[in-house]
């Protein structure tokens, strides 16, 4: 008489969920890394086309208070000339819900910005050297898999407080 192991299926049932759930874990953590990436890049400052195409899909739209952009190209120059108006940054991200549904994630995070302003740019109106502007609010999106990992396919910022002197404009951006 043979003898039926009941639990093996069971085994591999368990097995398989795991691993779906791993899986999960893992391009959640992808995202999540993608987003980390771009706020540390607004703090390091280096806008060159290997940043845009590191974090950025071709047809990316960013929806932003400073203005709306769609596209890859001159993204590093866009993101060059809004930071210029400071001159230190820190943007923190936290609190983030990742969905990922195949090759497509949505995503959601709290970010605090909190910048110095550029004295000389700023000077005319009349905040003191070292002013700053600090932002609170939400950013939204979409993140796309493409052959190079995830990339941002969609980013909107939605302010919900601020404190200080805003910046001034630069170059109608």
């Amino acid at each position: 008489m043979t003898k039926t192991n009941h639990r093996a299926g069971t085994d591999s049932t368990e097995l398989a969920m795991l691993r779906e759930l791993l899986g999960t874990y893992v391009e959640r953590d992808a995202v999540a890394r993608l987003i980390d990436r771009y706020l540390a890049g607004l703090d390091e400052r280096v806008f060159d086309e290997e940043w845009a195409r590191s974090l950025f899909a071709e047809d990316v739209r960013l929806v932003f208070p400073v203005g709306s952009r769609e596209g890859l190209a001159g993204l590093g120059e866009y993101h060059a000339e809004v930071m210029g108006r400071f001159d230190r940054t820190v943007h923190i991200g936290s609190n983030h819900t990742i969905t990922v549904q195949g090759d497509r994630a949505a995503f959601r995070f709290n970010l605090l910005c909190l910048h110095v302003l550029v004295d000389g740019l700023h000077a005319e109106r009349g905040p003191a050297p070292g002013a700053t502007f600090e932002s609170a609010g939400r950013m939204s999106g979409e993140a796309v898999r493409t052959a190079d990992g995830w990339r941002f396919d969609l980013l909107a910022l939605q302010v919900v407080w601020t404190k200080g002197e805003p910046p001034v404009r630069v170059r109608g951006v």
